[in-house]
């Protein structure tokens, strides 16, 4: 039972991580394309990612969370689609009772997947955290110029090794965390071989890790 627990766990951590790592990508777009080719300068990208998401934010945030939307409207289509087949002729052939379950199977991993996924906090109040990322990346901007670029990698970097170790072999808690020490080392350690083969400057590499972790 604790493995299948754990499983389950990586499982979720895994999905989550998925998620931030392909967000992330949009933070890392400026360093990629040359964006003086449409008009742009990186501070303006970031500025302008930052905005677009504040303003979602606060849309959301007045609505229901997407999650529930998804699941509602996978519910609704499940019903009108039913109703659709009930009322075709070919309804006495079809095994509706089948086909339902299955759609509601199909229900319930899509809702076990999202609330596995989804953080109490984020169901509460909304996906701050992601509002957070964005201006913490245009502030990084403004104040280190493209050495930002390294404070994106080590985020994503050391959060999702951390994370993912965490749960395969922690074992011991850090103070007011839900992070374990086990997960903290690797992290670290794998965050400071990828910065290091990219600088080749141990100092500032250890100097970023240090202020990731």
């Amino acid at each position: 039972m604790l493995i299948l627990s754990r499983i389950e766990q990586l499982r979720a951590i895994a999905l989550r991580k998925l998620i931030h790592v392909i967000l992330s990508v949009f933070l890392i777009i400026p360093f990629i394309i040359n964006l003086n080719a449409y008009g742009l300068t990186r501070t303006l990208y970031f500025t302008i990612i930052t905005l677009g998401v504040s303003i979602i934010y606060v849309i959301q945030i007045k609505r229901p969370i997407i999650t529930v939307v998804l699941l509602d409207s996978l519910v609704s289509a499940r019903r009108a689609i039913r109703q659709q087949l009930i009322k075709s002729p070919l309804s006495s052939a079809m095994p509706l009772e089948v086909f339902d379950e299955g759609l509601e199977r199909l229900e319930k991993t899509v809702r076990d997947l999202l609330e596995s996924v989804e953080r109490d906090y984020e169901r509460r109040g909304g996906y701050l955290g992601v509002l957070m990322g964005t201006l913490g990346v245009l502030i990084g901007r403004l104040l280190t110029g493209d050495y930002v670029i390294y404070g994106i990698l080590s985020v994503i970097i050391y959060d999702t090794i951390s994370a993912l170790s965490g749960i395969l072999v922690g074992r011991v808690r850090l103070p007011y965390s839900n992070a374990t020490i086990e997960g903290m080392l690797f992290g670290i350690l794998f965050l400071s071989i990828i910065l290091y083969a990219f600088t080749g400057q141990l100092i500032g590499t250890l100097a970023i890790t240090v202020t990731t972790a």
